[in-house]
């Protein structure tokens, strides 16, 4: 295959779970598998990790989204979180505002 064949098209399921197959079950190496398929070798040994840790399921293209969306997710809530905390401790950590009660407003007018 020519190495640039990857870059102008995505790699679809079927050939992801075969460069997968060759690399677990007939013993390539992801070098060998890159250069074969026009992948990057990177690229590759991160479809071996997930298919190690999630089964055929990594090889569905949602996962993809689904971990992008938990990311993002979590990242605005600790940003909301940092923000409300911000807020809830005031601008000034460690002061105390003393507000007026309904006694202070007696004894101004006696």
């Amino acid at each position: 295959m020519d190495n640039n064949s990857a870059t102008s098209r995505s790699i679809g399921v079927t050939q992801r779970a075969q460069i997968i197959q060759r690399i677990l079950v007939d013993g390539w190496t992801p070098a060998q598998a890159a250069k074969a398929c026009g992948v990057e070798e990177r690229r590759i040994a991160r479809w071996v990790a997930d298919y190690r840790r999630h089964g055929m399921a990594s090889l569905r293209a949602d996962v993809v989204d689904e971990r992008f969306y938990r990311r993002w997710t979590g990242r605005a809530r600790t940003l909301l979180s940092r923000g409300f905390l911000v807020v809830w401790r005031g601008v000034a950590p460690g002061t105390c505002v003393i507000l007026p009660s309904a006694r202070d407003d007696e004894r101004r007018r006696s």
